[in-house]
């Protein structure tokens, strides 16, 4: 058993770095979309150190919005 209290998912940069280039090449590959969201949708719900997602975009007047995801209730 882990001395931890928690186990959370951490990436280093050279991992995220690996993730977003797998991801754009998918862009540019043109993969279809439904293909794209599956394969994102299996990889958070897999990850068992993922407990939820936060979701970050600014809209046309520049306001930031944040959502945010339990992964419980998906």
């Amino acid at each position: 058993m882990s001395n931890e209290l928690r186990s959370f998912l951490a990436l280093s940069y050279e991992e995220l770095e690996e993730l977003n280039l797998k991801a754009k090449k998918q862009r540019l590959d043109r993969v279809p979309a439904h293909k794209i969201q599956e394969d994102r949708i299996k990889y958070l719900t897999d990850e068992k150190r993922i407990k939820a997602v936060t979701v970050l975009f600014s809209d046309h007047g520049s306001r930031l919005h944040m959502l945010d995801y339990d992964k419980k209730f998906w």
